[in-house]
């Protein structure tokens, strides 16, 4: 029987490691999923920030430019965190996974001993492992890709404004109030698309969302490819060594 094919067999056969394992996929890609947003979020904000402060520095306008190096630095504090955040996040993913493999390596000792005793070469084996994992692993991503194309809008929406409020929270708790009241009133005066508080109009600027809004397609089979080769890795590696102990053992 074909590798595919046997591995969707066991998936078909055991409904409670489906049901556990695609529970697991998707709690942890929703999460990965919203901190990517995040960071893409305020990624972008930085770098459209980076250009208001050079674009304001080589005019040399008389408009204020340290409320912007401010939210400038804001930015960049934040999108560091949140790589931090999503480092962690993986890093964790990646442990549970290898802790998962080695649990379920315990339960299906039986079969692969079977598998292994009728010359099964380790390699197929691992294999079709990794295939059993990257359906479910791919079925969830699908279902988030389609999600998201359904609700991109609203969803684009509340991280605007998450961004949005934090980064205007950050500006009134890193700003004295009489240098505030002065920069308001000044920003206000000169160009009313650079009030302080008032982020929206370059967090959402045109330039910004046509530059990276080409991109997301590319960046989007990008993200596949790569969830595909790391769980190729982070599963193949310990269960290839287990089953090569396991064989060693029989022989």
């Amino acid at each position: 029987m074909p590798i595919v094919k046997r591995a969707y067999r066991h998936l078909q056969n055991h409904p409670y490691f489906l049901i556990s394992m695609l529970s697991f996929y998707l709690l942890y890609f929703i999460l990965v999923f919203a901190v990517v947003l995040l960071i893409k979020q305020f990624s972008d904000s930085s770098i459209q920030l980076t250009t208001i402060v050079n674009s304001l520095q080589s005019q040399q306008l008389s408009l204020d430019v340290q409320t912007f190096q401010l939210l400038e630095s804001i930015t960049k504090n934040y999108l560091v965190k949140y790589q931090s955040i999503f480092l962690a996040i993986a890093s964790v993913g990646t442990i549970s996974l290898v802790l998962i493999q080695l649990f379920v390596s315990k339960i299906r000792h039986k079969e692969y001993n079977t598998y292994l005793l009728m010359g099964e070469r380790v390699y197929k084996l691992t294999a079709q492992l990794i295939i059993e994992h990257l359906i479910l692993i791919n079925s969830v991503v699908l279902f988030l890709f389609v999600l998201y194309s359904f609700f991109a809008p609203p969803i684009v929406q509340q991280a605007s404004q998450f961004e949005a409020e934090t980064l205007q929270m950050e500006v009134k708790a890193n700003t004295p109030d009489s240098t505030s009241q002065k920069d308001s009133s000044l920003s206000e005066s000169k160009n009313e698309n650079f009030t302080r508080f008032n982020v929206k109009p370059f967090l959402k600027g045109d330039s910004i969302n046509n530059k990276f809004g080409e991109n997301n397609t590319l960046q989007a089979v990008f993200l596949v490819v790569f969830i595909n080769l790391y769980s190729c890795m982070v599963i193949g590696i310990p269960t290839y060594i287990v089953l090569s102990l396991t064989k060693g053992k029989l022989s």
